[in-house]
């Protein structure tokens, strides 16, 4: 009889989740600052929508639940992220306290566009994001992300463009390579470096939790976009340090 009950009561779980509509998954990322599902269709199970985050980010989205009973009670998602300039894909598993997010895709440097206009810079080529899992935990307002292991961020190169005081700059720069290398309780680091040839990081860039990143800058990144430096620091030497708020 309990036993019955226990998979009657489970089927009936079941079909909530399968016949629950697709608004619902609205309140959950809502809890995320900035971001927003509009046009919400089908059900949590299976349906698609527009997400849209701040600043002016927006993506058709599309998931699907799948639920393997030989492996586990906990469902997960399987959601694809696109648009005409990116291609994002994986799957998130939830939890009572933090969900985990896998993400592997690329993007154009154009989908970067409203992120750097305030920054001034233009970012062209092509991303490659190697499979990426991130824990996403809830702390009263505050959504907090960590980076579960390392990861690979590859650019194709190209001819960026930026506003110093002096005016419009640019520079061509090959192929890049980021190193995002996961720190528990913290914001991950990133090291970046060329694809081909690389001598060690050209910059690092170090995030804190209030939102400020940390810019160390190598006498070769400055030389590769086409400035001089005077002195004897080697082109591995951190020359320059900036700090900045981004988040």
């Amino acid at each position: 009889m309990k036993r019955n009950l226990f998979i009657g009561g489970l089927v009936v779980v079941v079909l909530l989740i399968v016949l629950a509509p697709a608004n619902l998954l609205r309140i959950a990322l809502t809890q995320v600052a900035g971001v927003d599902l509009v046009k919400p269709e089908g059900t949590v199970w299976q349906g698609r929508g527009v997400l849209v985050a701040n600043p002016g980010l927006s993506a058709n989205l599309a998931w699907q639940t799948q639920w393997q009973l030989s492996e586990s009670l906990t469902p997960y998602i399987h959601w694809q992220l696109a648009n005409s300039e990116l291609s994002l894909q994986g799957r998130v598993v939830p939890g009572l306290s933090a969900q985990k997010v896998n993400i592997k895709g690329n993007f154009s440097g154009l989908a970067l566009k409203p992120v750097l206009a305030k920054y001034d810079i233009s970012i062209p080529g092509t991303f490659e994001l190697s499979p990426t899992e991130l824990l996403v935990t809830k702390s009263g307002p505050i959504t907090e992300f960590e980076l579960i292991d390392d990861s690979q961020l590859y650019w194709s190169g190209g001819n960026i463009r930026y506003v110093l005081s002096n005016g419009l700059e640019q520079a061509n720069l090959p192929e890049l390579n980021a190193a995002i290398k996961s720190a528990k309780g913290s914001l991950p680091k990133v090291l970046i470096e060329l694809a081909e040839n690389s001598t060690g990081p050209l910059l690092t860039l170090t995030p804190d939790r209030s939102g400020y990143v940390n810019i160390a800058i190598t006498r070769g990144f400055i030389e590769l976009v086409g400035r001089t430096w005077t002195g004897s620091a080697k082109s591995s030497d951190v020359v320059l340090e900036v700090k900045r708020k981004v988040f």
